[in-house]
């Protein structure tokens, strides 16, 4: 069977029978912030920016895509799913070919005080919600891996995992005095203008890219670098590739080397050497 494309405004299926299974890929368009991750680690280079009639940006998938599902652990607004007759699964994850991200946040609920919201108020995704019990409750979708919350907590109850390490600098020789487009397309609010000056907060920032297209920075004023993606265990040929479009050159040799080790201690551990 063909790979078939169905659209409309919100939503963008892939579609592929291989056998005896009927695999889907479905991008929520509502979801996308038009970070690079997706982009990057496809191994068929099958998505891509684009233009909508109205000149705005959308996300597009074209038919070269393999349904491999190297994009879904990555997206960090979990706008792409992967679908096995019809059951969310995604096969290169539960096979151990590609590694999951860190969990994105634990909260201790033993620490939390009954009478403190500040996590909530910080989030400025709406990711947390508290019921009527105190719970923290985290909307998965929502949270974008921001320390925001983590900060705001009194209590040091909450622990954020990022999916990159790395840095951010801008150039505000660069700037133009009467731009703040990257302080409206940042989705985690660490961009800010004070004074007509723009400022980025890298403790805020997720390393997503989203600031630095041009349809955001026309005068390329913002750099990001990518030194290390936070994961679990898993390794594969797709894996290699969606890493080295990830970071640059020496940050990848040290990454792999670090896996590699890290399985040759796996294997000596399981057969008791």
């Amino acid at each position: 069977m063909a790979t078939r494309l169905v659209e409309n405004a919100t939503l963008l299926t892939v579609e592929k029978r291989f056998y005896t299974d009927y695999v889907q890929l479905v991008l929520d368009r509502s979801r996308c912030v038009f970070c690079d991750v997706c982009i990057k680690v496809c191994p068929k280079s099958a998505i891509r920016l684009a233009r909508k009639e109205d000149g705005s940006l959308t996300l597009k998938i074209g038919e070269e895509c393999s349904l491999c599902g190297a994009c879904e652990p990555f997206c960090p607004t979990g706008a792409i799913t992967i679908m096995v007759n019809g059951k969310r699964v995604n096969p290169l994850v539960s096979s151990g070919g590609f590694p999951l991200p860190l969990p994105k946040i634990r909260v201790d609920q033993a620490r939390c005080r009954i009478d403190c919201f500040e996590c909530f108020k910080a989030c400025p995704t709406g990711a947390l919600k508290i019921d009527s019990a105190h719970n923290v409750k985290v909307d998965e979708e929502k949270c974008l891996r921001c320390p925001w919350c983590e900060d705001a907590c009194p209590e040091k109850a909450i622990k954020v995992n990022p999916l990159f390490e790395g840095t951010v600098f801008i150039d505000e020789s660069k700037c133009d005095e009467k731009c703040d487009a990257c302080v409206e397309t940042c989705p985690t609010k660490a961009i800010a203008k004070t004074g007509g000056r723009i400022s980025i907060n890298p403790r805020y920032c997720i390393l997503c890219n989203a600031c630095i297209h041009l349809d955001v920075c026309r005068n390329h004023a913002i750099t990001v670098v990518r030194r290390r993606v936070l994961h679990g265990k898993g390794f594969s040929a797709v894996w290699v590739n969606a890493v080295e479009n990830l970071l640059s050159g020496k940050t990848l040799a040290r990454e792999l080397d670090s896996e590699g080790y890290r399985r040759i201690r796996r294997l000596i551990e399981e057969a008791r050497l």
